[in-house]
């Protein structure tokens, strides 16, 4: 909202302050604009960060969970390695049926903490 001339806080309780920052007055709708301008443009980042932390919340390493997940559900067996994942993650070209349920479940949920695909 500061390249639109506003500074923009919003409260824990949902409300939210928007004040202009060079004393200009324009209409609500051309500053509902402005923040609806501001969210086509930062929201798609903010929402795969939160998709990012929220599905493996401790950082691990990604292939370290994929193929923990991939062998709990009996996608792939119990020698495959993450270095053949990883392999198979650059070529894009997996040895299992990567659009299974199962599989897109891992893909999504790895660490099973609760998001459905």
């Amino acid at each position: 909202m500061r390249s639109h001339g506003y500074r923009y806080e919003e409260h824990r309780d949902g409300a939210a302050d928007i004040d202009p920052l060079h004393r200009q007055s324009e209409s609500i709708e051309q500053v509902a604009s402005y923040l609806a301008d501001c969210s086509r443009r930062f929201d798609h980042d903010i929402s795969m960060l939160f998709d990012a932390v929220r599905r493996n919340p401790e950082h691990r390493a990604e292939a370290t969970i994929q193929v923990a997940c991939l062998q709990r559900s009996g996608v792939v067996s119990a020698d495959y390695t993450e270095r053949r994942w990883r392999s198979e993650q650059a070529d894009d070209r997996f040895s299992f049926e990567q659009w299974s349920p199962e599989a897109t479940q891992c893909r999504l949920d790895p660490l099973g903490l609760g998001r459905q695909g």
